[in-house]
């Protein structure tokens, strides 16, 4: 997991770097979900090319959601996140890839696939995220919120707890 979690860090620096912007607290959203994808025993093998994808996946969409200017890729996140099952909670995309924001995205995608509109996957295609990556993010997800729920937890709670105890905020 350390290895996974640095190369994390490196990763979403380095987009911050390419970005010029500072996000730094944008890390420990990316490092909470692995933290969380670990507890719940679904997280790929660390040197698996799966981890690696699943990493890529996890920052490049969270810098698609933070960072995008294709108009309907944005309408397309504002969307997901309104649709949110927590109403009057709804994710804000600037505060990053939340575990409720990945469950909004993964939600809205079930019923309203970006792979169907060209427009929105080229916002995501500027970020380098592709349908597999979107899959491979959503198969996770819902492996550990089942897990999770199978035990009476909450994906949330724990990505909150685990997202508390980060350096990076």
């Amino acid at each position: 997991m350390l290895r996974l979690v640095s190369l994390a860090v490196a990763c979403t620096l380095w987009v911050t770097s390419v970005a010029g912007e500072p996000s730094r607290p944008l890390v420990g959203h990316i490092m909470a979900l692995l933290a969380v994808f670990e507890e719940a025993d679904v997280l790929p093998p660390e040197a698996s090319p799966e981890a690696n994808a699943l990493i890529h996946a996890l920052i490049q969409t969270q810098a698609a959601l933070t960072k995008s200017t294709n108009p309907s890729t944005r309408g397309w996140f504002a969307e997901a996140l309104r649709r949110s099952e927590a109403p009057g909670a709804e994710p804000d995309p600037l505060e990053g890839l939340t575990s409720r924001a990945l469950e909004a995205i993964v939600t809205y995608a079930e019923t309203h696939p970006p792979t169907a509109r060209p427009d929105v996957m080229a916002g995501f295609q500027e970020f380098n995220v592709s349908p597999a990556d979107l899959d491979l993010m959503a198969r996770v997800y819902r492996q550990a919120r089942d897990r999770f729920r199978s035990t009476g937890r909450s994906i949330h709670r724990i990505y909150e707890a685990r997202r508390r105890a980060m350096p990076l905020r």
